[in-house]
């Protein structure tokens, strides 16, 4: 894999000594040329930091950085952001009111290297044309809809035919029904350019549905890196199972651990899980169940990793129904057909295959308190 951007080492501390707070710790990346790679993680978490220490709007205090091949930060360079090959687009759009779409769009070539005014106009047509703006080229930018004036941001930041895109949460603001609809548009728009881009979110919805790949991060650190689907169905640490999907959390023992069998013993039953070459027999271990892998019925079951429980909750949300039920004392999350709907109290019996019990050691606590102190 040719790197597009490459992230060696990257430390950012602020505050002055003694009253030091480090919000990016030791985090290296290497992502691949026209890759979307996504930074996952909560507020506070230093994606968007990592992603301004690559954009030049923070210095790193210490670590490298390539984009395309060129260093841009090392211990001897910082390359300022206007000569950095990158387009970016923030969260609040940062469109200009008083110009028009035009404008807006032709700003990035005016300010720069200089250029005809025939070939700022072609410029400025083909990347309003690429966001399917090219009909409001002449509208003043107060007179755009929120999903017109990210596309009107995108555009501007494609315009200088970039390297690199960097993505600050640009969704955040839109409504759901527009959330989704640009989270199409946008990664066709990638496709179609073939570019090297770099998307912050919290979402776990952008960040499963758009990426190639994923680093999970927490308290400054990339906890799990992967693809999406690596990432869903295999989470490495609780803090990543909880945080990217619901999941529901059994405490156990394992009983039996070979490369073809894992036991797990718990005070809902014994279940069989897969395989986890980390788990030892007498291992204090989580299993991790997502919902949409917990089968719910009204009938006792000889299936495998079968418990029974009580309906708290029962909650229709259009193409399945979403399920609390009280197992001993927890709750367990579960996901059922629409067509059947089982009401507060009733009595069900869940199950779940082994393949999707993922086991856990329970020993990990916050992965960065260390880091912190």
């Amino acid at each position: 894999m040719t790197s597009g951007i490459k992230v060696d080492h990257l430390r950012h501390v602020y505050g002055n000594p003694g009253n030091e707070v480090v919000s990016v710790h030791d985090v290296t990346l290497d992502i691949g040329k026209n890759e979307f790679f996504t930074l996952l993680g909560p507020s506070g978490c230093g994606k968007t930091t990592t992603l301004r220490c690559i954009a030049g709007l923070e210095q790193p205090t210490s670590g490298s950085i390539e984009l395309d091949g060129v260093v841009v930060v090392s211990d001897r360079i910082a390359v300022p952001t206007h000569r950095r090959d990158i387009g970016m687009v923030f969260q609040d759009y940062a469109v200009w009111p008083h110009m028009s779409v035009f404008d807006n769009v032709a700003f990035p070539l005016r300010v720069g290297k200089k250029l005809r005014r025939s070939e700022i106009a072609e410029r400025v047509e083909q990347a309003l044309a690429l966001v399917n703006m090219d009909a409001y080229i002449d509208r003043r930018a107060t007179q755009l809809s929120g999903g017109q004036q990210q596309r009107l941001s995108l555009a501007r930041a494609l315009v200088r035919q970039p390297k690199v895109l960097l993505l600050d949460e640009p969704l955040s603001n839109l409504d759901a029904k527009l959330r989704e609809q640009m989270r199409g548009e946008l990664r066709l728009i990638q496709q179609r350019i073939g570019i090297t881009t770099v998307f912050v979110t919290h979402d776990q919805v952008e960040a499963l549905s758009l990426s190639t790949r994923i680093a999970v991060m927490n308290g400054g650190r990339v906890v799990q890196e992967g693809t999406p689907r690596d990432i869903y169905l295999s989470p490495s640490t609780e803090f990543v199972a909880d945080f990217v999907g619901a999941t529901s959390f059994i405490e156990g023992i394992a009983t039996l651990s070979t490369p073809e069998v894992l036991t797990v013993e718990t005070d809902v039953g014994v279940f069989a899980c897969a395989t986890n070459d980390g788990i030892r027999a007498g291992d204090s271990v989580t299993l991790a169940l997502r919902p949409e892998s917990v089968v719910v019925g009204d009938q006792p079951t000889d299936a495998e990793n079968s418990f029974a429980g009580v309906v708290e909750l029962s909650l229709f949300v259009g193409d399945s129904v979403d399920y609390r039920v009280q197992v001993g004392d927890r709750l367990v999350r579960a996901k059922g057909s629409a067509r059947t709907q089982f009401q507060s109290g009733a009595r069900v019996t869940l199950s779940v295959s082994a393949s999707d019990c993922v086991v856990l050691p329970s020993t990990v606590t916050d992965e960065f308190a260390a880091a912190s102190r």
